[in-house]
């Protein structure tokens, strides 16, 4: 008994489609030209319809390779867009992205994810040549938890609202600065805690990506303006971080420099000082008190007293006095006794002579009429002045609760050659020169200007000097730089120490009239 063999499928050729038919209706494989000439399509058919694997290109270039169903793209397959050039490959559902995919973009970027109706949405991962985002979508954008790694670097892990950072997320900058807290609009918003890379940490109230309490000014803390000190006192310096309303700010970590400076005095053209001027880095400084400063050596080391004590200097000086005083009227008995030797002009000469030695003595020259300053120094100072290197600085102070403090702070001795205190020993000296004839000057006048000078290389010299704190934060905490404060600061001379008075045995007259009359009785018997 034969087999019966199924009919073959007969092979149909028109204009439009060439292939495999099936009672007049196309079944198999065959290729298919659209009457308007844009589509195309090779593949499977299945009572006339697009069904099971195929290919559909259309005229600009766009295809599609993949599953069929029913006439529509649904399944799995891959398309190419001819005018953006990406590539998908994934699944379809009527002939859109609908499910789990992996877009191609010309420039190296990927999606890989998940899509609804052409858009990506739901759990998925973008790469582009420099970030990455793993988290969700909604709409083609960001949306809901996820995280992102920057071009820059920074890192961000939270939530997302219409492709920006919007409710709790953590923010790891490239720089090392970590920001915890919420979100609005992409922008710091809300409650958070910053710390910043250069030190400064911030917890509290942000708007608009700015805290709600910003520092913008510093304000040295103290009772009188100016504050007056004396010479090798100690002082403490208050510094706040305060905002516009003047509240102090709660910053931590900002990072405060105090200094000193001294007035500037421009040299006077020909002076030694004016041929040097151009070679001196330290550049003079505004102040608000109408005039510049040039930096003056602020240090908190405390300062050695090698030398004698105040006690002990103005012991001295009394002891000067009293030895002058002895001297004096040792030279007048002498005189004396001289002339009443000597008469006539060999005695009128020997004393004109003793009076131009004293008024040699007492620094007047009758030759110039000028005062001879003394050449002798005190034997608690050097004939030389040695090389003595500058008191380290004062360290920059970081602020907690927005409050920096110094403690035991001194203004050192003048380093050598100071401009100002050189431009001001000219001016002096051109008004000495400029004036004609001085009163004589005594040895206490000038055993008190080697006091002062003395005190002066010990000591910083009297006089106003100001402070300046200036905020040092590198880098600035969010990019800003808050407004620096200056205080004048009066340098007086040491107390003098008031030394009690010896008292001595006070008189008795009643005592001294019955020592008389004990006296006269026994003289008389």
């Amino acid at each position: 008994m034969a087999t019966q063999v199924p009919p073959a499928r007969a092979l149909f050729r028109s204009h439009t489609y060439f292939g495999e038919k099936h009672k007049a209706l196309r079944n198999g494989h065959g290729v298919y030209v659209f009457e308007n000439q844009y589509f195309k399509y090779e593949g499977e058919w299945v009572k006339g319809k697009k069904h099971g694997f195929g290919k559909l290109l259309l005229k600009d270039g766009t295809y599609y390779e993949g599953q069929f169903n029913q006439g529509e793209i649904t399944g799995t397959g891959f398309k190419f867009f001819s005018e953006t050039k990406c590539k998908y490959k994934g699944q379809f559902l009527k002939g859109e992205m609908h499910g789990r995919g992996i877009m191609e973009f010309p420039d190296s970027s990927e999606y890989e994810g998940n899509f609804v109706h052409n858009r990506k949405n739901g759990y998925g991962v973008m790469r582009t040549p420099l970030t990455q985002y793993d988290g969700g979508y909604q709409g083609n954008m960001r949306h809901g938890e996820g995280r992102m790694v920057y071009a820059n670097g920074d890192r961000y892990e939270g939530y997302w609202v219409a492709d920006k950072r919007h409710g709790p997320g953590v923010l790891h900058c490239a720089d090392g600065s970590i920001f915890d807290g919420n979100f609005d609009n992409d922008e710091f918003h809300g409650h958070g805690l910053y710390r910043h890379i250069s030190g400064v940490i911030y917890d509290g109230m942000w708007l608009k990506g700015f805290p709600a309490k910003m520092a913008s000014k510093l304000h040295i803390v103290v009772e009188n303006t100016p504050m007056v000190i004396r010479q090798g006192t100690p002082f403490t310096i208050t510094v706040q971080c305060l905002n516009d309303e003047n509240e102090v700010v709660g910053d931590e970590g900002r990072e405060i420099q105090i200094t000193a400076g001294f007035k500037y005095y421009q040299p006077s053209k020909g002076s030694a000082l004016f041929d040097m001027i151009e070679d001196v880095e330290d550049k003079p400084i505004d102040t608000p008190f109408g005039y510049q400063v040039v930096h003056y050596p602020l240090t908190n080391q405390e300062q050695e007293n090698d030398g004698p004590s105040e006690e002990d200097e103005e012991q001295e000086l009394s002891q000067s006095q009293t030895q002058l005083d002895l001297k004096e009227d040792e030279d007048e008995n002498q005189n004396n006794k001289e002339e009443e030797i000597k008469e006539g002009e060999d005695g009128e000469k020997l004393a004109e002579n003793e009076k131009q030695d004293d008024e040699k003595e007492d620094g007047v020259d009758n030759s110039g009429g000028g005062v001879e300053e003394p050449d002798e120094i005190p034997n608690n100072t050097t004939t030389e002045t040695e090389s003595v290197p500058l008191p380290p600085p004062v360290p920059n102070c970081r602020s907690e609760e927005g409050v920096c403090v110094w403690n035991e702070v001194y203004l050192a001795p003048a380093p050598p050659m100071y401009r100002p205190f050189v431009a001001m020993e000219e001016a002096e000296n051109d008004k000495k020169s400029s004036s004609r004839g001085k009163p004589a000057i005594n040895k206490v006048d000038k055993m008190r200007r080697q006091k002062e000078k003395a005190l002066e290389e010990k000591y910083a010299k009297t006089g106003e000097y100001v402070l300046m704190v200036h905020d040092v934060t590198n880098p600035p905490f969010l990019g800003r730089t808050i407004e620096p404060a200056f205080l004048l600061l009066k340098l007086k001379r040491p107390e003098a120490k008031k030394r009690a008075k010896k008292e001595g045995k006070k008189w008795d007259t009643s005592q001294h009239i019955r020592r008389s009359m004990v006296a006269t009785e026994g003289s008389e018997d």
